[in-house]
């Protein structure tokens, strides 16, 4: 009898042993599964996320550039009324100069506003097309930076940032010498600038003095024409002459344009406040070619900038020069608000 109950024992703990490592072997299939779904689901989760991320963006980025459209069509159209009244003028009272505009589209909040490049000075111009240096607009910056208080920054320096050569102007230049020595260190360009981002490159030019020259100085093709006397800021005005005009002066001018804009630079030279200023007609302008729209389009959580050129010829085509998806801080006029 003894035996018989050893011999059926024997039998039955294997088996037992059997059903628990086929539970233990069922539990761990069971959490592996486990693991793997939640690692699709967590993927696939961050997967959709990013799409949707993309296309959000996507989104915004048309957005911006069916406003740069709208903004062209509104360039076009002040050529021709400028054309239909034979006053071919742009000044700071025409209804794309005086404010940014907001305009509210389903979920997305567009912003935009257009901007005359040529009321701004041209840093390409401090150096003529032979590499010579521009002694008349080289004053001109001289003037600005006195009157802004600059004074970390030379003109100098950005003329040798775009000259030719790789002579230092002075003790108050700057060649490639100056910024190898940087970390990391670069050679100056030896050529127009492409960017007004660019000018952050020149040694002496911080933050503060970046933002300080941002309103008035621009980048543009050599030789497309003088400052723009309609719409440039008091600033560049009162730099315009050899020896800068004095701030009494300088308002008298600004007077008399927001009354009526200057419809000829002949009239703007005969001023009495201008008389003796040295100034010749070439020098200034009472329209513009090229202009900057500038677009931000917040959609959702998503923030899209794009800051465009535009080039407006003698016969109002407008051609498109460049596109700027980088810059922050673009829209800088008082905004006006249309109804959704």
């Amino acid at each position: 009898m003894i035996q018989s109950r050893s011999k059926s024992f024997s039998g039955i703990i294997p088996r037992a042993r059997q059903r628990g490592v086929a539970l233990l072997m069922v539990l761990f299939a069971f959490a592996l599964a486990s693991i793997l779904a939640t690692a699709i689901l967590s993927r696939q989760n961050l997967f959709l996320k990013k799409t949707a991320v993309i296309l959000q963006q996507s989104q915004a980025q048309e957005y911006a550039t069916a406003v740069e459209q709208f903004a062209r069509q509104i360039l076009y159209r002040d050529y021709e009324e400028d054309k239909r009244n034979n006053e071919f003028t742009d000044d700071l009272k025409e209804y794309w100069a005086g404010n940014s505009l907001i305009i509210p589209f389903g979920n997305a909040i567009l912003e935009s506003q257009i901007d005359d490049l040529q009321a701004r000075l041209n840093l390409n111009d401090i150096v003529n097309n032979d590499g010579t240096a521009n002694q008349f607009v080289i004053k001109r910056f001289k003037n600005l930076f006195e009157l802004l208080e600059i004074k970390e920054l030379t003109v100098e320096k950005i003329q040798d940032w775009i000259d030719p050569d790789s002579e230092a102007v002075n003790g108050d230049g700057g060649e490639d010498n100056l910024y190898l020595i940087k970390d990391p260190g670069y050679r100056t360009a030896n050529a127009d600038f492409q960017d007004i981002s660019e000018l952050k490159l020149v040694d002496g030019v911080t933050a503060e003095i970046y933002q300080k020259l941002l309103p008035h100085v621009t980048v543009l093709p050599r030789g497309m024409g003088g400052v723009n006397i309609n719409t440039c800021s008091k600033e560049v005005l009162q730099s315009l002459p050899p020896k800068a005009l004095d701030e009494s002066r300088v308002d008298e001018l600004v007077e008399e344009r927001s009354k009526e804009p200057i419809k000829k630079a002949q009239e703007f030279l005969a001023l009495p406040a201008w008389a003796g200023s040295g100034i010749q007609d070439k020098e200034v302008r009472v329209n513009s070619e090229f202009f900057q729209v500038s677009t931000r389009v917040t959609l959702g959580d998503r923030v899209s900038r794009l800051v465009s050129v535009f080039q407006r010829d003698k016969n109002g085509k407008l051609t498109l020069m460049s596109r700027n998806f980088g810059q922050k801080y673009i829209i800088t006029k008082q905004s006006f608000s249309l109804p959704e």
